[in-house]
């Protein structure tokens, strides 16, 4: 007959800790991608990123930014900076991702994950003044928002006034105070400063579409780990489904059609925003 002898104190003892550090090292080996924070950076520029009247951060790429974290699983930080150190920021690797423009400077530290937002690129001017093409800018004033690249084919054309203007909102009122042709920028830049000061959609002439530029996910080279990279991925493909992205951007831009389609060729231009 054989009888079981029932372990003493101490034999439990080591077993539990036998057991305890057999999960701690299993833990430690799975990939711990969906376990940490994600720090994201956004562009310091309205409508993409701005504080609201009440002092906290918002904007259309401060939402979509949260909202491609969450989805993807992920706990988060998002901090708005100026344009320039978002690039330090991701570089350094002190922020995870930023969605922006692109650049030969970005492109040197981050990985572009995915395209998240398709801008059309527009040339703006008053209601009076019709531009169907770039020769009809020939002798025209446009404003061009300081640092700002918008088209390659624009650029080259020497025919074309170009004026430096501070930002959107002072594009937008040189225009319809007739004190400049026309400006040009990315549609959702124009039309929600437009929005802003209250200027209706009647009040600007019907836009020439240059092209299509392209807000991507930009993640850090130094913070790469491919699960992180993977699941954003994903969760920017799922979100494009259900069309919750554009819904964010529509929440902005209510009163204005951003949405548009160039009628030629896109140019190879990586503008800011």
């Amino acid at each position: 007959m054989f009888c079981c002898r029932t372990p003493g104190p101490l034999a439990w003892d080591t077993w539990r800790k036998n057991l305890s550090l057999g999960l701690l090292a299993l833990i430690m080996a799975a990939p711990c991608a969906f376990a940490k924070e994600l720090r994201i950076v956004t562009i310091d520029s309205a409508p993409f990123g701005f504080r609201g009247a009440d002092g906290k951060p918002t904007g259309m790429i401060y939402e979509i930014s949260n909202l491609i974290a969450e989805e993807a699983g992920f706990t988060y930080t998002n901090e708005i900076l100026p344009y320039a150190r978002t690039v330090h920021a991701v570089g350094s690797g002190d922020a995870d991702f930023v969605i922006r423009y692109g650049n030969a400077e970005l492109e040197d530290v981050a990985i572009q994950v995915a395209r998240v937002l398709s801008l059309p690129t527009i040339v703006v001017g008053h209601p009076s003044t019709k531009f169907e093409s770039l020769k009809d800018l020939h002798g025209k004033t446009v404003g061009v928002p300081r640092g700002g690249r918008f088209d390659d084919a624009f650029e080259a054309d020497t025919a074309i006034l170009k004026y430096p203007v501070a930002d959107y909102a002072q594009t937008i009122k040189m225009v319809t105070a007739q004190r400049m042709d026309a400006g040009i920028g990315s549609s959702v830049g124009l039309y929600y400063n437009a929005h802003v000061l209250g200027i209706r959609k009647e009040q600007l002439g019907k836009p020439l579409v240059l092209s299509t530029q392209h807000f991507a996910l930009h993640f850090s080279k130094k913070r790469e780990n491919q699960e992180t990279i993977s699941a954003l991925r994903n969760a920017v493909a799922r979100l494009e489904k259900r069309n919750a992205i554009k819904k964010i951007v529509d929440k902005y831009l209510s009163a204005f059609d951003w949405d548009l389609t160039p009628k030629q060729v896109p140019s190879s231009a990586a503008p800011r925003q």
